[in-house]
């Protein structure tokens, strides 16, 4: 009787300490997610910044002189148009390849988000286009269907979106720390070339791709956001079965 009564003072103890354990990791958690919390609003509020200035026609200072600083690269035209195509039926493909990696490694809820997040980038993008209603860069003949208006680039805002999700996911991953610091330096290079390839075409002008590139990384902290908590969940849920598991055996 007192053995039994001893093993249920130590199983309460164990819970006990556990709970305290957890209590101070929830709380690291929801220190670890305040820089990103702050990267959503201050990427978010820039974003409708940019987008009230352009909207009420104002002329943004260092457009025209970047406009025409890259117009001066057009001795490497088809290398800029290349680059340009690979943030389009290239970054769809990858986006699918995304969700279909997640899938397959049981992370369905986490692909889920990632479908809902293209979607919402997607749709939002076009959206805010039709509203703001600014023209094309003058000279530049738009080849692709139904695209019409410039604000915001939706090639930067899904090049930010996409490739920040391989980056993070690849930073979450157990790779080496040497690959996982590597791939995202590379994709960061790779959005850069992107950006600078949009303006070099005539297809946006310099604020599109700001504007782009600050709702792209505004949608990718709340990536973030969503997923660390969807795991962290997940996490604690599995430590509490398997608690509870360890209290039955002992009982």
């Amino acid at each position: 009787m007192a053995t039994q009564q001893a093993d249920r003072a130590r199983a309460w103890t164990d819970r006990a300490t556990t709970d305290g354990v957890r209590g101070g990791a929830d709380a690291d958690a929801r220190s670890d997610l305040r820089p990103w919390v702050v990267i959503t609003i201050l990427a978010l509020a820039g974003f409708a910044v940019v987008t009230a200035i352009v909207a009420a026609g104002v002329t943004i200072p260092f457009d025209r002189p970047l406009l025409d600083a890259l117009h001066g690269l057009g001795q490497y035209m088809e290398v800029w148009r290349d680059v340009s195509a690979s943030a389009n039926l290239p970054l769809i493909a990858i986006g699918v390849g995304i969700v279909v990696w997640l899938i397959w490694r049981h992370h369905v809820a986490e692909a889920v988000i990632v479908v809902v997040l293209l979607a919402l980038i997607t749709a939002g993008s076009e959206l805010v286009k039709q509203v703001v209603a600014r023209p094309r860069p003058p000279g530049f003949v738009n080849g692709e269907l139904g695209v019409v208006y410039s604000y915001p680039s939706g090639h930067i805002l899904e090049a930010t979106v996409i490739y920040g999700i391989i980056a993070v996911l690849v930073w979450r991953s157990s790779l080496p720390r040497a690959v996982r610091l590597i791939l995202p330096i590379l994709f960061a290079a790779i959005l850069g070339l992107i950006a600078v390839s949009r303006v070099a075409v005539g297809a946006h002008y310099p604020s599109d791709v700001l504007g782009g590139f600050l709702a792209g990384m505004g949608f990718l902290a709340l990536f973030v956001i969503a997923t660390e908590l969807l795991r962290r969940r997940e996490a604690t849920k599995r430590d509490r079965e398997g608690d509870g598991r360890t209290g039955s055996a002992r009982d």
